[in-house]
């Protein structure tokens, strides 16, 4: 049975295709709705594209939904926490961790 997740951006020009690490909301009805995972991911734009997919909603940091629905294969789930100091912005925290591997 397919997923739904949801993910947060601070601007939707930022959401790309490709490989990242980032979090995301399980949507999917249930027990383990709105569970938070963080995970190695690959993203598309298209389902014909990734194949065997989830939909992933993305929404602005104010909550707003991208009007397209994008497309989630799952490749890792990661330790649910991003190096860092308590008070440093989370996205840059990411952005760090990404570039460094």
């Amino acid at each position: 049975m397919a997923k739904t997740w949801q993910t947060f951006v601070r601007k939707f020009e930022d959401m790309k295709e490709g490989e990242f690490k980032l979090f995301i909301k399980d949507l999917t009805p249930g027990p383990k709705k709105y569970d938070t995972k963080y995970v190695k991911a690959s993203v598309k734009k298209s389902m014909k594209a990734l194949p065997d997919s989830d939909p992933l909603l993305v929404r602005s940091e104010s909550g707003d939904t991208a009007l397209e629905t994008w497309y989630i294969k799952i490749l890792e789930e990661l330790p649910p926490w991003v190096p860092g100091r308590p008070w440093e912005d989370l996205y840059k925290a990411i952005e760090k961790n990404q570039t460094a591997k």
